[in-house]
């Protein structure tokens, strides 16, 4: 486990970039991935655990359905695709402070 997460400093945040982030996170500093609670009604109302959800951030098979866009307050907003316990997942993540303190929160998720 590394002790920090991966910094990335570009402008505009890739696609490429914005999954190294993700994955980095899922895979080491989960205590940086925050779930709001409208994601934790939809998770309940769709029946998708926490493990799910980290195994989609964290898959290398997963894919940005909706590619990086800047939010009004300077984050990263994109949308990943993948399969986690047979279910084909789809997460709406906001990538906050990837410069220099990078954490996510996670927005909703669909069953596709």
């Amino acid at each position: 486990m590394t002790s920090k997460p991966t910094v990335i400093s570009e402008f505009p945040l890739t696609d490429h970039s914005a999954k190294q982030i993700i994955r980095d996170l899922a895979e080491n500093h989960t205590g940086r991935i925050k779930f709001s609670k409208h994601i934790r009604e939809r998770m309940i109302e769709r029946r998708v655990t926490d493990a799910q959800i980290l195994s989609v951030l964290k898959s290398h098979s997963s894919v940005i359905t909706e590619s990086t866009s800047q939010t009004p307050a300077g984050d990263w907003k994109l949308n990943m695709k993948g399969v986690a316990a047979g279910d084909v997942i789809e997460v709406v993540i906001c990538i906050q402070s990837c410069d220099y303190d990078p954490s996510l929160r996670l927005i909703t998720v669909m069953i596709k």
